[in-house]
């Protein structure tokens, strides 16, 4: 109903209106449901801050999205209705992304530290918020970097850790994806891809650059199947409650300007080097196709942990880097059975 009555308006109308509305997230029904968009002081800034679930009384699931400068805010509601029935969902932009970035600050020195000092501090509010003494933490690919050094870092406020599409040692990892890129650029007869992807293996080997993302995507290794992500984030920015037209542009800003080398610190500082064991339960969600971030870079990394039990490594076996998304059912069905069973 009202994206009918927005299409209504005048195209000028329309983008101003969408420029100005204020963010909001679609309301839940239920006596203890939460529903909220607000921004939280956290440390020196502001942080995005999506709250979602049927009882807030729930177990807290804190969301730490990939990119880096990436957001799941104006796309995930709809991946998680049956999560929200036994979680209460936090998802937040980080520093220097989407709705949290402003324009006028200087994002340029940012860093990984910065980003999980954050997150330690955001985890400490939701806790006092929620009136709950501990939350489950979920990363996903970058978000992994991030997660676990989090709860390596000072692990009071986390249940379990879940690593999906779990970042681990980038130059191994970014060289597999090189390899599979071009095995399966011969495979398909395209030699043009095989000379580029040839090209760039030895910076890549030397921890100067990243496997080209438009190869990975293109052999299907970032998702086996098309979910029309950049699709509904358009159609989120034009009309949906979340983001308005200024928060996307705040979104592809920052993506373009700091997630590369946000990246490339990740590289020259990997996750095998910081965190060597986990010490609350940690689970590994990999995508069978994933190489984005790599199955065997996270599988071998995983074999090295020490850590807390239970200690699981779980491979989705029709998806690629986002099993949550791509095999929806079974990555819920596991969060609301095995994990909750696995962590009482």
């Amino acid at each position: 109903m009202m994206f009918r009555k927005l299409m209504l308006l005048p195209p000028a109308a329309l983008v101003l209106y969408r420029m100005a509305a204020k963010g909001h997230t679609t309301k839940i029904d239920g006596e203890q449901a939460i529903y909220e968009m607000r921004k939280v002081p956290i440390n020196d800034t502001k942080l995005a801050v999506m709250i979602r679930g049927k009882d807030r009384r729930n177990p807290v699931l804190l969301c730490v999205t990939g990119g880096p400068c990436g957001t799941d805010i104006p796309i995930i509601k709809k991946y998680e209705k049956e999560l929200e029935e036994h979680f209460t969902i936090v998802h937040y932009d980080q520093r220097g992304a989407g709705k949290s970035l402003e324009f006028l600050k200087d994002y340029s020195k940012l860093t990984a530290d910065v980003h999980v000092n954050d997150l330690l501090a955001l985890t400490a509010y939701i806790c006092y918020y929620l009136n709950q003494e501990k939350v489950y933490i979920l990363g996903h690919s970058y978000g992994t970097y991030l997660a676990s050094q989090a709860v390596h870092k000072d692990s009071l406020y986390y249940k379990a850790y879940i690593g999906i599409g779990q970042m681990s040692d980038m130059v191994k990892a970014e060289m597999e994806s090189v390899d599979a890129c071009i095995e399966a650029a011969k495979e398909a007869g395209n030699k043009k891809d095989v000379k580029a992807l040839e090209k760039v293996r030895p910076k890549v080997e030397k921890g100067d650059a990243i496997c080209p993302r438009k190869y990975v995507r293109k052999y299907k290794f970032a998702e086996r199947e098309e979910t029309h992500a950049g699709r509904d984030f358009m159609m989120n920015v034009m009309t949906g409650p979340e983001y308005n037209i200024t928060d996307g542009i705040k979104f592809f800003y920052g993506a373009m300007r700091y997630a590369y080398p946000l990246a490339m610190q990740a590289m020259k500082k990997p996750l095998t080097d910081i965190v060597k064991s986990y010490p609350i339960p940690a689970f590994f969600l990999m995508g069978k196709y994933d190489h984005m971030t790599s199955i065997g870079a996270a599988k071998d990394y995983y074999d090295s942990l020490g850590g807390e039990e239970p200690k699981e490594f779980i491979v989705f076996e029709n998806s690629a880097h986002s099993p949550h998304v791509e095999e929806n059912k079974k990555f819920t069905e596991w969060m609301c059975t095995d994990l909750l069973e696995k962590t009482k």
